[in-house]
C-alpha cells in the first residue's frame, strides 16, 4: 500500500519499533490523549511529552509526515473520523449476492472489524496494560447494560488467575461499596460501547474519585470514557441491526487475559490448582481431567 494512503494509526503501528525512546514518549502520549490534541502546537506537544521540539519534528518525519504541520493535519483527520456520529452501518461487499446468507455477511463484517482493531493496537500500550493488570493488588472490572457480558468474561478469568477481582455492572449501594472499599493500588478495567450507558459514566466517576487508575476499551477516541483511561484501546464498531458486533472486542480481551497469564504463569497456575483442590470432592465439571495448556514455552 502507498504510504501516503496510510492513516495515522496505521503509520504508528508499522513504524513504532523504529522510534527512539524519546519519540516513543511522543507516540504514547498521542495515543493516550489523542482526542484533546486537535489544535496542539509544536511547543505544547513538546512540553506535554517532556521532550523537545526537535524530537516531535523527528517523530513526525519518522512516520513519513515530513513536518509537524502534516502530523497535526493527520491528527485532526483522525479526530474528525472518530467524532460522535450516528451508528455506522456496515456496507457488505456480498449483500447483493443472493447466495450469501446472514452467516456470510456477519462473518465478513466481524473479520473486517478484527483486522481494523488489530491495526489500532499499540504493542507498548498492550504490554503496559498486561503489566498493570498483573501487578495490581486489586481489580474492578466494569461494564453495564448490553456491554455487561464483557465485564463478566474478563472478570471471570482474571478472578481465576488473581485475588481481589470484583465485577461491577450497576450503580446500587453494593456496587459503590466495591469501589469505596477497593484497596490502594486497585486498577479498573472498563468497557463502554455505543450508545454508551450512563451508568458506566457514574462508575467511572466513582473510580476517579477513589483514585483508581482505569484501563479502558471503547469504539472511538471520542468515547465518553476515553479521557479517563490510560491505556485506552479502540475497537471500531459497525452495525447491520441493533445487535452489537463482538468478535473484535472479545479477541482483544482474550489477548489481554493471555498477556496477563504470560506475566506470571507459575503463580497463576498454582492458584488454579489450589482452587481445584478445594473442590476435589465436588463434581463441578463434566470433564474434570482437562490439563491447563500452554501455547508458549
Amino acid at each position: 500500500m502507498n504510504s501516503d494512503a496510510l492513516s495515522l494509526f496505521e503509520r504508528i503501528r508499522s513504524g513504532s519499533d523504529k522510534l527512539s525512546p524519546a519519540q516513543k514518549k511522543v507516540c504514547g502520549y498521542i495515543l493516550s490523549h489523542y482526542r484533546s490534541l486537535a489544535y496542539v502546537t509544536l511547543a505544547e506537544l513538546a512540553r506535554l511529552t517532556s521532550t523537545g521540539q526537535g524530537t516531535v519534528v523527528r517523530f513526525a518525519q519518522a512516520l513519513g509526515y515530513g513536518t509537524f504541520s502534516n502530523l497535526q493535519r493527520a491528527l485532526r483527520e483522525e479526530i474528525e473520523k472518530s467524532a460522535p456520529r450516528s451508528l455506522e452501518i456496515y456496507s457488505s461487499k456480498g449483500a447483493d449476492n443472493e447466495d450469501n446468507s446472514p452467516f456470510d455477511i456477519v462473518f465478513e463484517m466481524e473479520r473486517s472489524l478484527m483486522d481494523e482493531t488489530h491495526s489500532l493496537i499499540n504493542k507498548e500500550d498492550f504490554d503496559h496494560a498486561t503489566k498493570i493488570l498483573s501487578e495490581a493488588p486489586g481489580l474492578v472490572v466494569s461494564a453495564t447494560g448490553s456491554n455487561s457480558f464483557l465485564a463478566d468474561y474478563a472478570g471471570y478469568f482474571l478472578g481465576t488467575m488473581k485475588e481481589n477481582v470484583a465485577v461491577v455492572k450497576g450503580t446500587d449501594l453494593s456496587d459503590m461499596n466495591v469501589i469505596l472499599d477497593a484497596v490502594e493500588g486497585t486498577v479498573g478495567f472498563v468497557f463502554s460501547f455505543p450508545r454508551y450507558p450512563i451508568k458506566t459514566q457514574t462508575i467511572i466517576s466513582a473510580m476517579k474519585e477513589k483514585g483508581i487508575r482505569i484501563i479502558g476499551i471503547s469504539d472511538s477516541i471520542a468515547s465518553p470514557i476515553a479521557d479517563c483511561c490510560s491505556p485506552f484501546f479502540m475497537v471500531p464498531q459497525k452495525f447491520m441491526t441493533f445487535m452489537d458486533p463482538c468478535a473484535a472486542v472479545m479477541s482483544l480481551i482474550h489477548s489481554i487475559l493471555y498477556g496477563v497469564w504470560m506475566r506470571d504463569r507459575k503463580r497463576y497456575r498454582n492458584r488454579i490448582e489450589a482452587r481445584k483442590r478445594l473442590f476435589v470432592d465436588e463434581k463441578v465439571f463434566v470433564s474434570e481431567n482437562i490439563p491447563l495448556p500452554d501455547l508458549m514455552p
